[in-house]
């Protein structure tokens, strides 16, 4: 990970962070590596997700935004991490998960229904 200027943003992890993280570990290590440095991309401001917005499947997701990744040197994007904005200088991290499965959408559809991250679990 990179270690350079303070975070630009904080970021809040949903208390099902963690297991997504380690549900990531089936895909090798390497995958939570990439999980990590695109986390701590978030918190730097490198990386800015894709707007998410109303879905058929998983519903409203407006206000959440999507960022694909991968390990280093892979050709795809197989991964996603769901975060919303919560103030300017705080993002709240709902879900990690594999990009193609309905499930995590639908994680982040629940996550999301509350927003109410402010007592949860800062990263790192």
């Amino acid at each position: 990970m990179r270690c350079e200027k303070p975070a630009r943003y904080r970021l809040i992890a949903h208390p099902d962070v963690p297991d997504d993280l380690a549900a990531l570990s089936r895909y090798g290590a390497e995958a939570i590596t990439a999980a990590r440095v695109t986390l701590d991309d978030l918190a730097h401001g490198r990386v800015t997700g894709k707007t998410l917005g109303e879905r058929r499947v998983s519903g409203d997701l407006t206000g959440l935004a999507s960022v694909k990744f991968d390990v280093s040197g892979s050709p795809t994007r197989r991964f996603r991490l769901v975060y919303a904005d919560l103030d300017a200088t705080t993002r709240g991290v709902l879900a990690i998960g594999v990009r193609r499965t309905v499930t995590m959408l639908n994680a982040a559809f629940r996550c999301s229904a509350s927003l109410s991250l402010t007592n949860q679990r800062a990263w790192p």
